[in-house]
């Protein structure tokens, strides 16, 4: 299915542009770079063309195909035990609630009633920043190169997610003015970009914030017009890539208290781990590149319906149970440990041609493929590594492993293993910890008692700078290989 646009395009405007402006979505995981080759559009009478690499100079009409169906994770594993709940004031009349888990790739709005402590309804839906970018560093780049970059980014999420919110309350027969609260986690681009600060300084040595502490505001001063008195509070995050959404996640993995090493993971276009026990907490995060969000795969895309995301002997799955159509993260996963296991990739990740993996429907993996994997597993294990290094453990003594988001979530434990992404034996003592974030800020909404362990626990959080460590580029050199996974 698609929807036929007319586009007037201004001079020196590419196709990509004109279809932001006239507020039509389609895929550019790159924002615009002619890396990724996944904007194309039909074009009438001019046939399949790259949407950021034309520059129209007449009007043309654009077939932009409808947005495919995305999985996105909004159950979490659920804390023991539970932090005590707020009373809540009889003496006020908006008892109503939000939470918004505001992710890079996905956005989940929960609407709470405050007096019962019960979910009322929840709305998920693709990042719409998505068009300018998969990543954090794609969108930080269209702020610096647009001057009205920062606005625009600002504007589609508030808008976004004001609408979503105003949905819940309008199907479930609520006024938004019931809302008397509103708590917001993500990372530090999207919590910048939410609150209209350009992110610029995230990017460039020393990657200062702008700001990291717990942010309270009016709806209005954020943008809400339906909202424009229900109170904004911004989970604390604690450094410029460990943000309020691993803060509220680690706070509901760690309640019930270790008895000895436990790891959380959240692994996505940047990869965070937090290691920790009863005393001592150390956190790092890394550039892991969007490879496992389904960008920069030749045949990669997000968690939409009819993408693969199992690969087994005996054939493979799709989401939604859907015809074939790419491979999302945990299918990429499978599939390099499959042609791992029939010798096609060898250790040092060498490919000799294009690999295909369905036939029927001509899904292949090439070498960069391989490369992206590689750069992506890379990263991450070596920095679960450094964390180690640091505590002065071995992974033997990591007795859990928490893996949240919906890649995590999908994930298999073969397959994590066999291609080194979750080192040391450590994929065996995975738990699926879900959409901890969401759930992180559902319980900030909820309980007093959760807010201040919180915001203790975020100021007991050392920050490991990966860029200065002195082991991370002879990790990161050797975790990119899959010898290290053997």
């Amino acid at each position: 299915m698609s929807t036929k646009i007319s586009i007037t395009c201004t001079p020196g405007e590419s196709l990509l542009e004109a279809i932001r402006e006239k507020g039509s979505f389609i895929p550019s995981p790159c924002g615009g770079k002619g890396i990724c080759g996944k904007c194309k559009v039909d074009v009438e009478g001019l046939g399949v063309l790259r949407a950021c690499g034309f520059y129209p100079d007449h009007d043309v009409v654009v077939n932009v195909p409808e947005p495919s169906v995305m999985q996105i994770l909004t159950e979490s594993f659920w804390p023991d035990p539970e932090p005590a709940r707020d009373v809540f004031s009889s003496e006020d009349p908006r008892f109503l609630g939000l939470a918004v888990d505001l992710g890079t790739t996905t956005v989940v709005v929960f609407l709470d009633d405050l007096r019962s402590h019960r979910n009322i309804g929840i709305r998920s839906f693709p990042n719409p920043q998505h068009a300018y970018g998969a990543d954090v560093v794609s969108r930080i780049q269209f702020c610096r190169e647009n001057r009205e970059g920062t606005i625009r980014l600002n504007k589609e999420i508030v808008s976004a997610i004001e609408q979503a919110a105003a949905g819940l309350c309008a199907q479930n027969g609520f006024v938004p003015g019931l809302a008397g609260r509103m708590v917001v986690t993500g990372n530090p681009t999207m919590l910048h970009l939410f609150k209209g600060v350009n992110p610029e300084s995230l990017a460039v040595y020393p990657f200062t914030p702008v700001f990291l502490e717990e942010q309270n505001l009016s709806g209005a001063e954020i943008g809400f017009s339906d909202f424009s008195a229900t109170g904004i509070e911004m989970v604390p995050s604690v450094s410029s890539y460990i943000g309020a959404d691993i803060v509220a996640g680690l706070a509901t993995v760690s309640l019930n208290p270790p008895t000895g090493w436990s790891l959380f993971l959240d692994i996505g276009t940047n990869g965070e781990m937090v290691l920790w026990n009863g005393s001592e907490i150390l956190a790092c995060a890394t550039a892991a590149g969007p490879a496992f969000e389904g960008a920069r795969i030749s045949c990669g895309m997000a968690g939409i319906e009819g993408a693969v995301c199992a690969i087994g002997p005996d054939g493979y799955e799709t989401i939604g149970g859907k015809p074939a159509i790419g491979l999302c993260g945990s299918g990429l996963v499978d599939a390099v440990a499959r042609l791992l296991d029939a010798g096609k990739i060898d250790d040092m990740g060498y490919l000799a041609e294009n690999e295909e993996l369905i036939s029927a429907v001509r899904l292949f993996l090439t070498p960069q493929d391989i490369r992206e994997v590689q750069l992506a597993k890379g990263a991450i294990a070596a920095g679960i590594k450094v964390l180690m290094l640091e505590a002065g453990i071995v992974a033997e003594e990591v007795r859990q492993v928490f893996i949240a988001g919906g890649f995590g979530y999908a994930l298999h434990d073969w397959s994590a293993g066999r291609i080194g992404l979750i080192p040391g034996g450590l994929e065996k003592r995975q738990i699926r910890a879900g959409n901890t974030s969401g759930l992180g800020a559902r319980l900030w909404l909820h309980s007093g008692e959760f807010r201040d362990y919180t915001r203790e626990l975020a100021g007991r959080i050392r920050y490991v700078e990966l860029s200065d460590h002195p082991e991370f580029n002879d990790l990161f050199m050797w975790e990119m290989t899959f010898e290290s996974s053997i």
